[in-house]
């Protein structure tokens, strides 16, 4: 089975950069064991067909179909709101790893999944302030502090390695 860990750095003659959903399946896949044989009997697609649409070759990937696509998705346990993730940063962020993606992705899931639920709640219990108060712009401002409020922690927990490592020399 092949490697979960596409490099963009280095990049083979002739090879065709990809950073689409299929690679994420297939890191999903690799890091579960999975091979293609068996996704197709979970997915009830043949195995031709899975082997077409999700070659690691890219110019040598056939289209997968939506129904295909979910399929797969719902075999791997991938949330459509984690495919959209890993989509996204798929496609902006070329010199990402796809071993890094897999822990950033559920991360991102762990931040977002239950947040409107919350949000509604705040509005409600907040007085004097209502839903025409909720404008678009917040959300860039609270996706800023939250970036910031990520950035502290992961200061103090790179300092926090640091002394670790000077006083011990090895972890």
């Amino acid at each position: 089975m092949g490697e979960a860990t596409r490099s963009w750095a280095e990049k083979p003659e002739g090879a065709i950069p990809s950073f689409d959903l299929e690679d994420y399946i297939l890191a999903r896949m690799d890091l579960k064991g999975m091979s293609v044989r068996e996704l197709a009997y979970m997915t009830k697609i043949g195995r031709s067909r899975l082997h077409e649409g999700l070659h690691r070759e890219v110019d040598k990937r056939v289209a997968l179909r939506m129904p295909e696509l979910v399929a797969i998705l719902e075999a791997l346990s991938i949330s459509k709101i984690e495919a959209m993730y890993a989509q996204e940063v798929l496609q902006k962020n070329e010199g990402i790893e796809l071993k890094d993606l897999l822990k950033v992705i559920p991360m991102c899931l762990g931040i977002v999944t239950g947040l409107p639920e919350q949000i509604i709640t705040v509005v409600q219990h907040v007085d004097g302030l209502g839903f025409d108060d909720i404008r678009p712009e917040h959300g860039e401002a609270a996706q800023n502090l939250l970036v910031r409020a990520i950035e502290v922690e992961y200061k103090k927990l790179g300092r926090r390695r640091s002394r670790r490592f000077d006083e011990f020399g090895e972890e």
